[in-house]
């Protein structure tokens, strides 16, 4: 005889699809967040991590101004937008040059700035670099000083192309005391070139990146 009762039902595997069925999802769902922060908090710290890095990789990039007699702005713009026919930068620029290559002070903490002035217009692999360091060689300005002093006049600068300059100047040769003793004129000619600024230390002295890559002078009669 066959028994078509229905079987008794097992009452824990029954509880286990009730749990199944109840929580679950919420399980899976959690599970499913919890994979979801991980992968966040990853990108966050990958994030993180690559400002960081971007954080040491600043680059510098000097903004020239350019103001007139009563202080005003005329123009303006980094070192790669300012046309190289702008005579009157690099003017002023050569003009600084002289004086501080030339000057002679007692002074030793104003002849070291004319000094690092001097070079901050000249790279090592230059013609002028040479020539400025065997001038030195021969005529220490701190040995000078203890005599005498130099003060520098630039009277004229004349482009003679656009990337070579006349420069005229004359010297006033003064004794300790004072007393003007000689008065030298000198003609120079300087092959300059731009060249942007890579670092703050030369962009405090050099800030438009004008270097002077052959220069030579002699004394007029």
């Amino acid at each position: 005889m066959i028994d078509d009762r229905p079987a008794m039902e097992n009452p824990y595997l029954a509880a286990r699809q009730e749990w199944n069925e109840r929580y679950g999802t919420y399980v899976r769902e959690a599970r499913a967040w919890r994979i979801v922060g991980m992968l966040s908090l990853g990108l966050a710290l990958i994030g993180f991590s690559y400002a960081l890095y971007l954080s040491t990789e600043v680059t510098l990039v000097p903004y020239i101004v350019e103001v007139d007699k009563l202080g005003s702005p005329v123009s303006g713009g980094v070192p790669e937008q300012i046309e190289y026919a702008d005579a009157r930068v690099v003017r002023a620029t050569l003009g600084s040059f002289i004086a501080s290559f030339r000057s002679v002070t007692p002074d030793a903490v104003v002849q070291k700035q004319y000094i690092d002035r001097t070079y901050a217009l000249l790279r090592t692999s230059d013609p002028s670099t040479e020539k400025v360091n065997a001038w030195f060689r021969g005529n220490s300005p701190f040995e000078a000083a203890r005599t005498a002093t130099v003060s520098v006049e630039v009277s004229n600068i004349v482009a003679l192309s656009n990337q070579t300059y006349q420069i005229d100047w004359t010297e006033f040769v003064r004794d300790r005391k004072g007393r003007e003793t000689a008065t030298r004129r000198f003609r120079g000619i300087a092959t300059v070139t731009l060249t942007t600024p890579q670092d703050e230390a030369t962009i405090r002295l050099n800030p438009i990146g004008l270097y002077i890559r052959d220069f030579d002078w002699t004394a007029q009669l």
